[in-house]
């Protein structure tokens, strides 16, 4: 079993002598993570899962990833992403040495994106790839591992309007819109004014001890649920680096053209819940639940089996549902 430092090794290969400039800014980083805090202000009581708590999810939870090994899944030929141009040599960490300084990777890469708040009336537009079973077997089994060979990729796109009183999605080839309220619909949504505000670890870990209206995302999916400030997913990203247990999976892979590199933690004892990033830009492209071990006792889980992959294609600020910016 290799360590940390060994598969980062493995991974990210030789890398060129760092700058001055770029290993000061690495210092004033490390510095920045270790400065001392409370212990109040990390208890933490909610469990890290994907998805919303909440009996209406705000948008579907996500995931992403081939099967460590048993289960091989091929993406989809690659629709163009978003351009991502930042060199991989001014980022903090040239050769990160574990989970947390990728992700400060990622959070110095997010602070490089340019944003223009929103107004309530606009929408956040998600579309993703998402990894599913076979309808028939899908309503037999609806929890069940992704199936080998049978299982394929089906093209979502979803919009929410900054107040939240909309959502939209495609069925279909139809674009089919809901109104809060409208014929008995309800859906919960984490408000826009408690999402800005989440710009530090210490204020995410406060939300999720009293989150406003009682409705709260897990900080990872939220991440790839809503179109978000830049300072949010940074600090989101610095809250996961924070938290026990988040490892680099050795198993990562080439997703969609894109080498990536793994970070999860074990959840339910048997499976590893990831977050993967692209190896050279540190960009999230997206999430995997997939089984480290088999299940055990009466379960019929085994080690390798895939449970949820969906592939980031965009995320946007567009004025109307059926826009894709």
């Amino acid at each position: 079993m290799m360590d940390e430092i060994s598969i980062l090794r493995e991974t990210f290969g030789p890398d060129p002598e760092p700058s001055p400039a770029t290993e000061q800014r690495a210092r004033d980083a490390l510095r920045g993570r270790m400065a001392p805090r409370t212990r109040n202000s990390w208890r933490l009581r909610v469990p890290m899962v994907v998805g919303v708590a909440t009996a209406a999810a705000v948008v579907a939870a996500v995931a992403i990833g081939n099967a460590g090994g048993e289960t091989r899944v091929t993406p989809p030929i690659s629709e163009q992403r978003p351009d991502h141009t930042q060199a991989a040599a001014a980022v903090p960490y040239l050769r990160p040495v574990n989970a947390a300084q990728v992700l400060e990777n990622a959070a110095w890469t997010v602070e490089q994106e340019q944003w223009t708040d929103p107004a309530p009336t606009q929408f956040m537009y998600v579309e993703t790839q998402e990894m599913r079973n076979p309808r028939a077997y899908e309503q037999k089994a609806p929890n069940g591992a992704l199936r080998p060979g049978k299982a394929k990729y089906r093209k979502v796109q979803r919009w929410n309007r900054i107040d939240g009183q909309v959502q939209a999605s495609m069925r279909n080839g139809k674009l089919d819109v809901l109104r809060q309220g409208q014929d008995g619909t309800y859906f919960a949504f984490v408000p826009w004014s408690q999402v800005v505000k989440l710009t530090t670890p210490e204020a995410i870990a406060a939300w999720l001890e009293h989150p406003e209206g009682g409705v709260m995302a897990a900080p990872d999916a939220l991440a790839g649920q809503y179109v978000l400030p830049p300072e949010v997913k940074a600090a989101i990203f610095r809250y996961l680096a924070q938290q026990p247990g988040m490892k680099v999976n050795p198993d990562a892979v080439n997703l969609d053209g894109h080498p990536a590199i793994g970070l999860g933690r074990v959840v339910e004892g048997y499976l590893s819940q990831e977050l993967l990033f692209d190896k050279q830009t540190y960009t999230l492209i997206g999430e995997r639940l997939v089984a480290i071990k088999n299940e055990g006792g009466t379960g019929d889980g085994r080690k390798g089996d895939l449970y949820r992959q969906v592939i980031y294609r965009k995320m946007a600020i567009v004025d109307r549902p059926g826009e894709t910016g």
